[in-house]
C-alpha cells in the first residue's frame, strides 16, 4: 500500500510538472504509469487520470492567469469542444473492451509522438536556416 501511495504521488509530481511546463494534461503519462507500475486496468487508469487532471489543470491555469498568458477567447472554445469530446470519448471508452482500448490508446500516442518529432525537426531546421541567413547579412 505504501508503495502505491509513493508511486502515485511521484507520478503526480512528474505529470504536474509537465502539465505546468508544457501545457499538457499529463493524463497519458498517468495512464501509462498507473497501468505498468500500479497494475491498474486501462479503463480505471484513464478514469483516475481524468479525475487527477482537474486539480492539476486548475493550478497550472491559475499560474498562467497570474502571468497574463491565458487567451480566454480561445480557451472557451477549447473548453466547449473538450467538454463535448470528453463526454463522447468516455462513452466510447466504456463501450470498448480492455484490449481494444489499449490498442487505440497506443496507436494514438504513437501518431502524436511521430508528429511531434516531425514538427520539432522541421522547426529546428527553419531556425537554423534563419540563423544562417541573419549571420550572412551581418558579415
Amino acid at each position: 500500500m505504501l508503495v502505491t501511495i509513493i508511486l502515485g504521488i511521484l507520478t503526480g509530481i512528474i505529470t504536474g510538472t509537465l502539465s505546468g511546463l508544457l501545457g499538457i494534461g499529463g493524463g497519458a503519462l498517468m495512464v501509462v504509469i498507473s497501468m505498468s507500475l500500479l497494475h491498474v486496468s486501462q479503463h480505471a487508469a484513464q478514469a483516475a487520470a481524468l479525475a487527477a487532471i482537474i486539480p492539476t489543470a486548475f493550478v497550472g491555469a491559475g499560474k498562467h492567469h497570474k502571468n497574463g498568458l491565458i487567451n480566454y477567447k480561445v480557451g472557451i472554445y477549447l473548453a466547449i469542444g473538450g467538454i463535448m469530446g470528453s463526454f463522447l470519448g468516455s462513452h466510447l471508452a466504456n463501450m470498448l473492451n480492455e484490449y481494444m482500448l489499449s490498442k487505440i490508446f497506443s496507436v494514438f500516442f504513437g501518431i502524436i509522438g511521430i508528429q511531434l518529432l516531425r514538427t520539432s525537426f522541421k522547426s529546428a531546421k527553419e531556425k537554423n536556416k534563419n540563423y544562417s541567413s541573419e549571420n550572412q547579412k551581418s558579415c
